[in-house]
């Protein structure tokens, strides 16, 4: 499996969503959006443009969405981009360190509840495993 800091502007939307939350993740963006009768265009916005730009790097690019996923308190997604961070070649520290960070801006329990979230992702270990 490519990994997710090889994404390049013009890639396929629906690879990089696979390179960087995974098959079945992305499989459930389209069934959710198909049971929905939401456009695929989403997904190649998303995917195709936001993901795909050349200004930060996808590592940043995650971390980023691990910030704002923290404080909004959006658990699922929130270990959705841990695992997608962790494919750009972030590390457990720097996971941890965005996450503590936030304790500025969404308090402890935000801050306990994603280093917890964080906890679960590195102990399972799904980050390496292609089809999560």
């Amino acid at each position: 499996m490519a990994i997710a800091s090889d994404i390049r502007p013009g890639d396929d939307p629906v690879e990089v969503s696979e390179k960087l939350v995974g098959r079945t993740r992305t499989k459930l963006l389209g069934e959710l959006f198909g049971y929905f009768d939401i456009p695929d265009v989403f997904i190649k916005h998303v995917f195709g443009n936001l993901y795909a730009r050349d200004t930060l790097t996808q590592r940043e690019r995650e971390l980023c969405a691990v910030a704002a996923l923290c404080v909004l308190n959006r658990t699922n997604e929130l270990k959705s981009h841990i695992i997608a961070a962790v494919r750009a070649g972030a590390t457990k520290a720097e996971v941890a360190e965005v996450i503590l960070q936030m304790s500025t801006y969404g308090g402890m329990p935000v801050c306990i509840e994603g280093l917890s979230i964080a906890r679960e992702v590195f102990e399972k270990g799904p980050a390496n495993k292609p089809d999560n």
